[in-house]
């Protein structure tokens, strides 16, 4: 029993069906806040300074509600997309090992906004972490960008891990992409603590595969037949039939010389 079998024998009942449809719904809040200009991203976003010495506690949610675009095709599409994945998570997961993947992004990505409080955070980044967690599970599922160009999530999900690798390299000391490798981090941890065990032995299994591969081969190459007097093999003369003696049980290759020494007439 692992370390979320535990948690779930313990507080299971605490989770949520359908938690993507509730995460949806907060971005979908923040979609028409955003439009009706009653509130601005800088009144959203999470803000450690802010929440420690203004007071604006709202941060610790409202930061949730940041939608990736407003462009009502890009935006009904992202939604798509993440319920679908989500849903699948759910199904393979169950119930509480997604809610727990959400918390521990969502919590993790709350105290690195304490460690660097001047940093701008938002979600994008640990949200993401649901989508390498549904490519690695559901590699082959095919997505098609543009609607026309079919590929495989995996190669999409290497795509997206590729660019949170270029997004640490940033140089920037700007709040916006510290708060953005910061993010990478909080993704990959989040993934990490997850998977971390299954990708260790997928290695040790490969290595393993490996190993025996080449024994296989090495027995493979090894002759099958040596003549007991001469030495030869079906490999080094492949023109001899190789035989065994009913009365000494050594093998010879059929030569004079192997007939005579063995004591066949």
């Amino acid at each position: 029993m692992n370390w979320i079998d535990k948690l779930e024998r313990r507080f299971g009942s605490w989770a949520i069906p359908n938690l993507a449809v509730y995460l949806i719904g907060l971005q979908a809040i923040g979609v028409v806040l955003l439009i009706s200009e009653r509130t601005s991203s800088d009144q959203l976003f999470l803000h450690g300074s802010s929440v420690l010495h203004r007071g604006e506690w709202w941060r610790l949610i409202s930061f949730m509600m940041l939608p990736e675009t407003l462009s009502p095709f890009f935006l009904f599409f992202a939604f798509y997309v993440f319920f679908m994945i989500s849903n699948s998570l759910e199904e393979h997961w169950g119930t509480f090992k997604y809610n727990l993947f959400i918390l521990t992004g969502f919590l993790l990505t709350v105290l690195s906004a304490f460690i660097r409080p001047g940093m701008i955070v938002t979600n994008t980044y640990f949200l993401g972490a649901v989508f390498l967690a549904f490519a690695t599970i559901f590699p082959h599922v095919t997505f098609r960008l543009f609607l026309l160009i079919p590929v495989k999530v995996k190669w999409l999900g290497w795509l997206t891990a590729i660019g949170y690798l270029l997004t640490l390299l940033n140089p920037s000391k700007s709040a916006m992409v510290i708060g953005q490798r910061w993010g990478v981090i909080v993704a990959f941890v989040t993934y990490l603590l997850f998977f971390g065990k299954d990708l260790v032995d997928g290695v040790r299994m490969n290595q393993r595969k490996k190993v025996f591969t080449k024994e296989f081969e090495a027995k493979q190459e090894q002759a099958r037949h040596v003549c007991a007097f001469c030495g030869a093999t079906e490999k080094s003369h492949p023109e001899l039939h190789f035989r065994y003696c009913s009365m000494t049980g050594k093998c010879y290759g059929g030569c004079l010389k192997c007939e005579h020494n063995s004591g066949r007439k």
